[in-house]
C-alpha cells in the first residue's frame, strides 16, 4: 500500500516513515512540504493514503484536504497536528484518522489497527526490555486469567495486558469465543470434536485441542 508523507518538518516526515517501517506492506512513494508540492505528488504518484501536517506554510493539511474531497480521489487521509483540537475540523474534511505529535508506536498501532483490522493490525507485547510486535493475523489462541492475556502465535507465545473482550470487540472477523476466558482464530479452525459431553476445537497450527463451552460448541456446530 503506497503512502505519501505531507510536512514542512524534515524530522517529522523522517519520524512518519520510521515508526511506519513496522508494517512491511506500507511503501513510501514520497515526501512533500507543503500542500501545493503534494497535490502534484498525488497526480504522479496515485497514494493511497497521506500523512498531513495541519500547519503548514502556504497551502494547509485542511485546505489540502478540501481539495482533494473535492476531486473526488480515493485516499485515506491521516491528520498530524500538535493540537488535538484541530481534529474536529480535520474529521470533518472525511479524515480517516489522526495522530497528536510527538506522535509514538502506541499511537501509529492503535490507527493501523482502527484502520486496516484483516491486514496490518498489530499486537504490542514486551520480552524483558525490548518492545516486539506480532501481527493480528498471525495469533492462533488468546487466553486470559484475570489479570494477562496469554497470545499463542505462529512462532512463538506471549503476555498481553489487553483484555480479551478488546481483542474480540477490535477484530471480530478474526476471532471467535470458545470459552469464557479464550478466543481462537476463525479460520485455523479445523473441526469441533465432542465426547461425553466434553467439547474441543482442532486448531490447524496447534497440537493441543482447545477446550470448548457448552453454550460455544451449540454456536459454533452451526457455523463449522
Amino acid at each position: 500500500m503506497k503512502y505519501l508523507v505531507v510536512d514542512d518538518e524534515p524530522i517529522a516526515r523522517r519520524r512518519i516513515q520510521r515508526l511506519l517501517k513496522e508494517f512491511e506492506v506500507l511503501e513510501c512513494v514520497g515526501e512533500a512540504q507543503d500542500g501545493q508540492h503534494a497535490l502534484q505528488l498525488v497526480d504522479s504518484l496515485q497514494p493511497e493514503l497521506i500523512f498531513l501536517d495541519i500547519s503548514m506554510p502556504g497551502m494547509d493539511g485542511i485546505e489540502l484536504g478540501k481539495k482533494l474531497r473535492d476531486s473526488n480521489v480515493n485516499i485515506k487521509l491521516i491528520y498530524v497536528t500538535a493540537y488535538p483540537e484541530h481534529a474536529l475540523e480535520a474529521y470533518q474534511i472525511y479524515a480517516s484518522g489522526y495522530l497528536v505529535k510527538p506522535i509514538d508506536n502506541t499511537q501509529i498501532s492503535e490507527l493501523m489497527n482502527h484502520l486496516f483490522p484483516d491486514t496490518l493490525a498489530k499486537i504490542q507485547y514486551q520480552v524483558g526490555h525490548d518492545i516486539r510486535w506480532v501481527n493480528v493475523p498471525d495469533i492462533l489462541i488468546a487466553q486470559t486469567d484475570d489479570r494477562y492475556t496469554h497470545i499463542y502465535f505462529e512462532g512463538g507465545d506471549a503476555l498481553i495486558d489487553t483484555p480479551l473482550k478488546k481483542l474480540l470487540a477490535d477484530f471480530p472477523h478474526h476471532f471467535i469465543q470458545v470459552h469464557r476466558n479464550t478466543i481462537v482464530k476463525k479460520a485455523s479452525i479445523v473441526r469441533l470434536e465432542s465426547h461425553e459431553g466434553t467439547h474441543k476445537v482442532i486448531l490447524d497450527g496447534i497440537n493441543d485441542p482447545v477446550m470448548v463451552s457448552r453454550r460455544a460448541y451449540a454456536s459454533l456446530k452451526s457455523v463449522f
